[in-house]
């Protein structure tokens, strides 16, 4: 193969765009060598070994020398490597790496012991600039260039320039099998460097063809993992023909695999590129015949990032902003900074009263007010400033959309212009909090960390107040805001934070005070009608005022939406104008692509608001990612943010949703009602990704169930916006999409039935439970669902309101309680199957008060009482024994008599059953129930 092989300012160009894939990195030993400093490149590497061999004796000395002139010039270090192997040990060979990384520390640094687990500070290290350049780039600019890093290096200076910009690296080497087992970061401030060869301390290193050439079943499946859907830049890596080269081309032919790779050359001529990478050429046809690979020359890796970072066009403020925060992904504010902001414009600001989420530019517009609650904050932040006991701990607690972001902003501004502070804000969920820059802060400042939805920081603001606590400092102030659900969630309170800093009382947001409605009201009326929208039909202010305030007191917050916000919807809307006002927000939204994912801001608005709406808490990151083809460390970039500007979509302990469930019902309903979009396609993609999701990484929280098992519930939880017929198709499509993507549960198979069945299509359902029963033993959940199976199948076999429906679903009933099946009997499966017996019974009494039936039915209301029965299954169980004492139906003495009774009524249902298949699950209809009187005599 013969590339192309293109020039560094086109480099340049596909790099800068921000639509392309995020960045990953590969680089080798010139990475980490630099003006005749850092780690020895391969020559000084193998004078390194001379000196070694030589202190040996000269005998091994002349030995080593004779199979380095054999090995020719590109051969020499692994030849070198392999005498040091076969004549002394790995332990040898260790030493050496250990004195050629720690010849790259500065002149009079500490010793640093190899043995620690301790890679010293960055300072006493000759860091090079590309080393430097890397961490700036990850720096300023995290979202394009995230990484991780892969290097055939064993030093940690990669790792070290990276500590030094204040973010967290986490060095991985890869065992024999290949797996790389780190978990995919996901954090602004973390990266994953990944040492293909080893790393210089408490690691093996492979030097020799047999290390680097050894099968590792595992790496192609973890390299596909790790650099699916990223762009990996190689650059002062001369393509080392070793597993990881191999397994890397192989990635690159594979169709499940999305990634790309840019090849860096340091030469300048193509001609001589060619000539001399001919085998790499060839080793890469796949890659290069699809575009998946492109070639670059003349790339000079000491200079070549600082020199992008200068085109990346970032204004002065806002790259002063990044580069001078000494946390990694937050941002200084100033007033310089805030001075450069565009100011809001009027239709903005209407759009934030429609729930957008606010920005800085939203907290210094006069034309946002400023409630009692931003007052109140700048008075903690006071308290905390003037504190000299300790640091200072302040959480804002509130449902969604009580407008505790946009406090925090304000009083972040505040601070920032009118107090003797240096005030970091979190912009972003993505960026972590690193307690060891915390702890580096310069104490003659006090600083104040702004951070919104905190909880994702509990952790590591701990360990910033035992650290500031234990050095006795106390010039830090935590201004932080969350949900008041995901803080108790993530056991925010359960901390002893008053032992190690000072925690002010908690600030709780809910409603909206009369003062406060002023203010909004107020506000509202300068934007003119489309400020006031509904309020426009109360002539007066103080109408206006009372109907906000009322509206706030009205709303029942139960499902984790803020009464604020609630009531600014009830007041701005109707159910109509809502419907119209999301219609006109997602319009532009369908020209809108995903920036490099597939899809428009449209498809991934449908999915979030889909999963909200139905009332789950969101949809999970990782699922949208997989959806939208995207790393899931952009997308709160590329989606999160973009949707928030309109819609107001939010980020809550992972998942993405929109400010309020009404907001989500009215874009579901107009998705379809509005834009004939297909819900089927929706919920059928979201099974298909959690599922595979599920699969690989195991753990996807709650939303994994809820959406697997969506099917079940779809057609109540649906909003009746959408028709009863729609709501039950969906649903339908939902539960056949588990079946098919999760085809090892049985459980998805009771939810299809169950959605056949609400949506009046029982005799489909009693099909399908009677045709996939072959396939039910070999399922994982067997033992867990098959009472749950038959109980089901008798629920759908009764609403069939057939005679031979009726008998189908008393013997079913009876059967999931019965020893004809091995699991234990619950309490819970014993109360629905006796509810649901007394119906079949009900449907087949004769008259006669003391028939087999009756008899059956009154067993199960006896037996069923013993069940702890809830409410709704009370008033079953009442029923029935309100009839049949009406009826003259005797009572068993006890609960012996109840299972006689009960077996003789099922073998009567047995007797009259036209369907073989139901017939054959116990020939002589003889059923027995020892396993229910074991859990009915359990204390």
């Amino acid at each position: 193969m013969t590339p192309e092989i293109h020039d560094l300012s086109t480099l340049k160009l596909k790099l800068k765009r921000t639509t392309g894939k995020p960045a990953s990195f590969l680089v080798g030993a010139p990475f980490s060598w630099d003006e005749g400093r850092g780690v020895p490149p391969v020559g000084g590497f193998i004078e390194l070994i001379r000196k070694r061999v030589a202190a040996e004796g000269s005998s091994y000395s002349e030995d080593l020398e004779k199979r380095l002139e054999g090995a020719g010039a590109a051969g020499q270090y692994q030849a070198a490597m392999s005498f040091v192997y076969t004549v002394f040990d790995a332990d040898v060979v260790s030493e050496i790496v250990q004195d050629a990384v720690l010849s790259a520390r500065k002149p009079g640094s500490p010793v640093l012991d190899p043995t620690a687990d301790f890679d010293g500070d960055p300072n006493d290290w000759d860091l090079s600039r590309g080393q430097r350049g890397l961490a700036h780039l990850v720096k300023l600019d995290p979202n394009r260039f995230p990484g991780p890093v892969f290097t055939t290096n064993f030093d940690p200076m990669i790792g070290l320039a990276l500590q030094q910009q204040g973010i967290r690296y986490r060095p991985y080497t890869i065992p024999l099998e290949g797996s790389l087992n780190a978990p995919i970061s996901v954090a602004r401030d973390e990266v994953n460097i990944f040492h293909l060869h080893g790393y210089w301390r408490n690691s093996p290193t492979l030097h020799s063809p047999e290390q680097l050439e050894a099968k590792r079943q595992q790496l192609q499946a973890s390299l596909e993992k790790h650099l699916n859907q990223t762009n990996l830049v190689v650059m002062a890596y001369s393509g080392w023909d070793d597993i990881f080269t191999s397994a890397l081309a192989n990635c690159l032919s594979t169709d499940t695999f999305s990634g790309t790779v840019t090849w860096c050359f340091y030469g300048n001529s193509p001609a001589e590129i060619r000539e001399q990478n001919a085998a790499l050429f060839e080793k890469f046809k796949g890659g290069i015949q699809q575009g998946r690979i492109t070639f670059f020359h003349g790339v000079n890796c000491h200079t070549f990032l600082d020199e992008l970072i200068a085109d990346l066009g970032f204004d002065t403020p806002t790259r002063s902003a990044i580069e001078s925060s000494p946390l990694a992904g937050w941002e200084v504010i100033t007033t310089e900074r805030l001075d450069n902001l565009t100011p809001l414009t009027g239709d903005e600001a209407v759009r934030f009263f429609d729930g957008a989420i606010p920005t800085l530019r939203h907290a210094i517009s006069p034309l946002i007010p400023r409630l009692s609650q931003t007052a109140r904050l700048v008075e903690r932040i006071d308290q905390g400033l003037a504190n000299t006991a300790a640091c200072t701990m302040q959480v804002v607690r509130a449902a969604g959309g009580e407008g505790k972001s946009t406090a925090l902003l304000q009083a972040a501004v505040t601070a920032a212009t009118e107090r003797d502070c240096i005030v970091l804000h979190r912009p972003s969920t993505d960026a972590g909090l690193n307690p060891d820059v915390v702890a580096s802060f310069d104490p003659a400042h006090r600083w104040v960390l702004v951070a919104d939805d905190a909880e994702g920081l509990i952790s590591d603001l701990w360990e910033c107040a035992v650290r500031m606590h234990d050095a006795g400092r106390h010039n830090v102030t935590f201004l932080l805001a969350a949900r008041d659900a995901d803080w108790i969630a993530e056991k925010g309170d359960q901390k002893g934070w008053n032992g190690r800093l000072t925690r002010l009382d908690d600030l709780v947001l809910g409603g909206i005070n009369e003062g406060d409605a002023e203010l909004v009201v107020d506000a509202w009326s300068e934007q003119g009608d489309a400020g006031l929208r509904g309020l426009m039909s109360e002539k007066s202010r103080d109408e206006r005022i009372k109907k906000l305030v009322a509206a706030t007191r009205a709303q029942d917050v139960k499902a984790g939406d803020g009464s604020f916000f609630g009531g600014l919807l009830d007041t701005r809307f109707s159910a109509a104008a809502l419907l119209d006002h999301v219609v006109t927000l997602m319009e532009p939204l369908r020209d809108r692509d995903i920036d490099g994912g597939t899809g428009t801001l449209y498809d991934a608005l449908l999915y979030v608001a889909n999963c909200h709406a139905v009332g789950m808490p969101g949809l999970e990151k990782r699922v949208l990612a997989s959806i939208c083809d995207l790393p899931v460390n952009r997308v709160s970039t590329v989606i999160t943010g973009q949707l928030g500007r309109e819609l107001g979509a939010a980020e809550s302990r992972g998942h993405i949703l929109t400010r309020h469930r009404r907001v989500a019902e009215a874009v579901t309903v107009a998705s379809e009602t509005r834009f004939g979009s297909n819900l089927e396609d929706i919920w059928d993609a979201l099974v298909e990704h959690i599922a595979r999701l599920g699969r690989e990484e195991k753990d996807i929280g709650e939303c994994f169930n809820w959406i697997i098992h969506a099917g079940s519930r779809l057609k109540r939880s649906l909003p009746s916006g959408l028709d009863d017929d729609r709501r039950g198709a969906i649903a339908v499509e939902a539960a056949y999409a588990a079946v098919k993507h999760q085809p090892e549960w049985l459980g998805v198979v009771v939810d299809l039935a169950r959605a056949l069945r609400l949506s009046g299509r029982p005799a489909e359902a009693c099909k399908e439970m009677s045709d996939r029963l072959k396939t039910a033993r070999g399922k994982q959940d067997l033992l867990r669902i098959i009472r749950g199976y038959f109980y089901e199948w008798s629920t759908c076999a009764g609403n069939l309101r057939t005679r031979q429906g009726s008998l189908a679903g008393a013997w079913l009933a009876a059967f999931s309680l019965s020893d004809s099946l091995p699991p234990e009997v619950t309490l819970e499966r014993a109360k629905l199957s006796c509810a649901g017996l007394g119906v079949a019974f009900e449907n087949l009494l004769s008259g006669v008060p003391d028939s087999a039936f009756a008899k059956g039915r009154r067993a199960a209301t006896h037996l069923g009482w013993q069940t702890n029965p809830d409410p709704r299954a009370a008033g079953y169980f009442e029923r029935h024994q309100s009839e049949l004492d009406e009826a003259g139906t005797p009572v068993p003495a006890d609960n012996d008599e109840a299972l006689v009774w009960l077996s003789e009524a099922a073998q009567s249902a047995h007797a009259e059953l036209d369907d073989a298949l139901l017939r054959n699950l116990q020939k002589n209809g003889r059923l027995t129930f020892k396993r229910l009187r074991e859990c009915l005599d359990k204390p």
